[in-house]
């Protein structure tokens, strides 16, 4: 299409270029990367010896280099042998940013080794061009007398003349899922597809379709079907039942050893092949756990990169319990602390918050204008970066009559962006969106186990790292009377324990309280986009706000002192401050 082709590439001027022998020619340092336009052209990214442009960059893009054949051959074999390393390693395919520019996709099918990864895949398993071919075998073999009984020599296990019915409990447990893709987030994340078919005219069995259910007792092919046939959500998922419509009375129950004897009869149903599940591991096995939990608590998915790979993953994390939202309490003294009685809260009767000033749980809220007037800490749905210092957000609490719609309900509610758990190139693991934010979009809160600020220094120290100090409401060299706590996410927790540390942010943390009261010093934590983050941008927050304050207020020093217990900060800004206090 032509509104695909790419743009002609700007002629070089090498009539001004030093480095050239007498013939004006320029040695070529090698291939360093390649590119397929959307017509299937190939174009090799070309290195040059003693030569570049003004800006210092030294590559051009070649389709072919007529007088190096060999830099050429060289490059293919090696390209291929990473690809089949790759096809080696699993068949899992990234999902490209939404963002991206449709020209890079081909290069992206390229680099992940597409092609090979699929043809590895049609060798051991059906394609969806030969459904046809496979379903008729099917309707044929369940023409056929022996496959009515217990002794049919056939594969394949056939149920007729019943209903559409679930299986009982005895079937194997079956899967239709296969991954293809990581997306997430996830969350997390990965293409689901489910395998059935639905036949309207089959010429063994004439016009009325035969429905029934096939089993292998060991293991039966799947194949791809071309029409969508309606699998329900329970055999999507991989339940134990697997549910086509209609109900099955117990009597009617199967077993993997073989299926009752019923009338010989076309009766309407769906074809529907099942196999049993493969235990998940490493990657999968975690990105499956923590989705579930996500899904429970209504959250967007979670993806982890295939970047991460099974032998980088500790053992704890396994052990790891994902909390979207709410705090653990190993201390039920906490516990009670933090369920404060009904009494206490302040609840608004507004059908619609519409006025901080007339809502009353906000009684309390130190969030105001000029004129000393409340206003909500939310402007459509966004974070309006209205709190003072040491002030925390009030939101509608479960004793108030506004709905969950409410615009004051906003870091309450289930997290609707997927995220992504990816390595990054120096800080270990990071978070990041695949999705481009606004300033002031709320993207989930910080969870682990709330414990008490003192017991903190008790905690092993491969902890510490985890710690996050509930003192948002906490003023600098001022008292600050009450209890106070810290979270602590090593053991429970979610997304937000990845987030890494940037001495220039893109989020900020703010403290929310709904499940509580401000009194009990128990607030939650959210993150929060400061700026515009593009899709893909890794997500962080300042470690240490108090140090870039002091900078930005010229109170303190761009040099100073490093702690003995500072690490020291890798996270590349322009302003970085060189450490992080530990």
């Amino acid at each position: 299409m032509d509104v695909w082709k790419r743009s002609p590439s700007p002629q070089e001027s090498w009539s001004d270029a030093e480095g050239g022998n007498e013939n004006g020619e320029w040695p070529i340092k090698g291939i360093v990367g390649e590119e397929i336009d959307p017509d299937g052209t190939l174009r090799y990214e070309v290195r040059w010896g003693n030569w570049s442009r003004k800006d210092g960059t030294n590559t051009t893009w070649q389709t072919d280099i007529p007088d190096r054949i060999d830099l050429v051959n060289r490059w293919k074999r090696m390209q291929r042998l990473k690809r089949h390393a790759l096809v080696q390693d699993g068949l899992d395919m990234e999902v490209a940013w939404p963002d991206d520019a449709v020209h890079k996709r081909f290069t992206s099918l390229r680099a992940q080794a597409y092609e090979e990864k699929k043809h590895k895949e049609l060798d051991t398993n059906p394609s969806a061009a030969d459904w046809d071919k496979e379903i008729e075998l099917a309707c044929r073999r369940t023409d056929e007398p022996d496959a009515e009984d217990g002794n049919a020599a056939s594969r394949l296990r056939v149920r007729r003349g019943t209903p559409r019915s679930s299986t009982s409990s005895d079937v194997p447990r079956t899967s239709v899922k296969r991954t293809r893709t990581l997306t997430p987030s996830n969350p997390p994340s990965s293409s689901t597809r489910g395998y059935s078919a639905m036949r309207n005219a089959s010429p063994s069995i004439g016009d009325d379709t035969f429905r029934s259910l096939m089993f292998n007792k060991l293991s039966t092919s799947l194949v791809e079907s071309p029409r969508g046939s309606g699998i329900s959500k329970d055999v999507a998922e991989g339940s134990k039942n697997i549910i086509t419509g209609h109900s099955v009375k117990p009597a009617h129950a199967s077993t993997s050893a073989g299926l009752p004897k019923t009338p010989r009869s076309d009766v309407k149903g769906d074809i529907i092949f099942v196999r049993p599940v493969k235990p998940l591991h490493g990657r999968a096995r975690l990105q499956s756990n923590w989705n579930q939990a996500a899904k429970e608590a209504g959250a967007a998915t979670i993806r982890i990169s295939n970047e991460i790979a099974d032998a980088e993953i500790g053992p704890h994390l396994y052990k790891f319990k994902y909390m979207e939202r709410k705090y653990h309490f190993g201390n039920l003294g906490l516990r009670s602390i933090f369920d404060v009685d009904t009494g206490a809260f302040l609840a608004c009767v507004c059908t619609k918050c519409d006025r901080a000033s007339q809502c009353d749980c906000q009684t309390e809220s130190e969030i105001t204008n000029e004129r000393g007037h409340k206003l909500f800490a939310y402007n459509g749905g966004l974070f309006a970066f209205r709190a003072p210092q040491g002030a925390e957000v009030i939101e509608c609490n479960k004793y108030c009559r506004c709905s969950q719609t409410c615009d004051n309900r906003v870091a309450q509610k289930p997290r609707d962006i997927s995220i992504d758990i990816f390595k990054t190139k120096q800080c270990g693991w990071g978070a990041r969106c695949r999705d481009a934010l606004p300033r002031g979009k709320v993207l989930g809160l910080y969870t682990g186990t709330l414990l008490r600020r003192e017991d903190v220094d008790n905690l092993p120290p491969e902890h510490i790292g985890y710690v996050f100090d509930l003192d948002g409401t906490e003023i600098r060299g001022q008292h600050n009377p009450g209890d106070k706590f810290s979270v602590d996410s090593y053991d429970c927790g979610n997304w937000t324990r990845f987030v890494n540390h940037s001495c220039t942010p893109n989020m900020k943390v703010y403290s929310v309280v709904f499940d509580t009261i401000r009194e009990v010093n128990m607030p939650y934590v959210a993150f929060v986009a400061f700026r515009d983050i593009s899709a893909g941008e890794e997500l962080t927050i300042d470690y240490e706000p108090s140090a870039a304050e002091e900078i930005a207020a010229g109170t303190g020093k761009q040099k100073q002192k490093m702690s003995p217990t500072a690490l020291l900060c890798r996270c590349g800004a322009e302003q970085c401050r060189g450490w992080i206090k530990q």
